[in-house]
């Protein structure tokens, strides 16, 4: 009967070390951050915000995105339609 409780100790006290790993790793990744955005400088950092965000705008991202969240099977069908006809051109 003691052993049940035990393991149920042990367990806790293994999800209190986990979760103070965590928390560790976590504030040191904000203070990385922190530290990468002084050195960077907030027009360097700017201009990346916008670099990313045209590129997330582009047509080609936009049409990236509509055929990952189309169907698999519809979009394969596609594709088979398309090199078939390629291959009929030649």
């Amino acid at each position: 009967m003691f052993g049940l409780f035990g393991k149920d100790a042990k367990e806790k006290k293994e999800k209190a070390k986990a979760a103070a790993r965590s928390k560790a790793i976590r504030e040191e990744a904000l203070a990385n951050a922190r530290a990468a955005r002084e050195n960077i400088g907030e027009d360097t950092l700017q201009k990346i915000a916008e670099h990313l965000s045209r590129k997330e705008n582009s047509p080609f991202s936009q049409a990236k995105n509509r055929i990952q969240a189309m169907d698999k099977d519809h979009v394969a069908d596609n594709l088979r339609v398309m090199l078939d006809e390629d291959r009929k051109k030649k």
